[in-house]
């Protein structure tokens, strides 16, 4: 089983690349599953019918979240009606989105976690107590791989659950950060592991927003308002192989491409 998994997709700029490049990577690496962190779409903040139509449409085929996923109230029922679009499995059972969704094509099988971090993040469940519960209580792991997007800010915290779940997991991919980390592997139990995959977006900026809007804010402690940049579009993503039969990860490649436009990316509408 092969599988695309893009880092935070963060804003007009992020959701261009995907659309422009999906086909050229799909090409490249004849992926089963393309999946997306997706909670930044809009913007930076959350995401909605519109931004994440758009990628389905595209060919993605889940999309995972995080502590901002509900960041656009208007777009919490569309949240709560589509299974593609996974919610933090350790945040209350009353928030919208599925906790868990398993995909099904040909022979392949693989099912998708979506888990928030608690240190440095808002008030949330233990993920390893999420986690825990779910797996015991399941009977996907014998018959799926299982991919967990584990978003979180501490690095520590990201590298404890790898070990937590080395074995019982195909792969624990780390978002949150934007920040792409070159410590990609394979843990000595089978599961594929990276702190962090990193941006899919504008990486002339600061995390995605315009980076004289936050050295400003650094400098001078007030409040502004963030506005995404446009500049120095790149790619972050993962690679994975995955074994059907066993469930563990064969493969891990870590990837980052910077990308050359023409004109802006805003020109066009998306």
């Amino acid at each position: 089983m092969k599988v695309l998994f893009f880092g935070d997709v963060f804003g007009k700029a992020g959701r261009r690349i995907v659309c422009d490049y999906l086909a050229e990577l799909k090409e490249e690496f004849n992926p089963d599953f393309v999946i997306l962190n997706g909670e930044n779409l809009a913007d930076g903040r959350g995401l909605t019918e519109k931004t994440s139509k758009a990628l389905f449409n595209a060919g993605v085929d889940a999309i995972t979240g995080g502590n901002h996923l509900w960041d656009r109230a208007e777009s919490w029922d569309y949240i709560k009606n589509n299974p593609a679009i996974i919610k933090p499995l350790n945040y209350p059972a009353s928030a919208p989105g599925n906790p868990s969704y398993t995909i099904v094509k040909n022979d392949n099988k693989l099912t998708i976690i979506n888990l928030c971090g608690q240190l440095f993040m808002p008030p949330t469940n233990s993920p390893f107590i999420a986690f825990e519960t779910w797996f015991n209580s399941s009977y996907i792991y014998n018959s799926s791989c299982i991919l967990i997007d584990f978003h979180s800010e501490s690095t520590s915290e990201k590298r404890a659950f790898g070990w937590f779940v080395d074995g019982k997991v195909s792969a624990v991919i780390g978002t949150h950060t934007h920040i792409q980390t070159a410590d990609e592997e394979i843990l000595p139990q089978g599961t594929a592991y990276i702190t962090d995959v990193g941006m899919t977006g504008a990486h002339n900026s600061v995390i995605g927003v315009k980076k004289e809007i936050i050295i400003e804010k650094f400098k001078h402690c007030l409040p502004l308002r963030y506005e995404s940049s446009d500049l120095g579009p790149q790619i972050n993503a993962v690679y994975l192989e995955l074994d059907n039969l066993t469930h563990k990860a064969q493969k891990i490649l870590r990837i980052r491409r910077p990308i050359e436009y023409k004109n802006s990316i805003f020109n066009e509408e998306l």
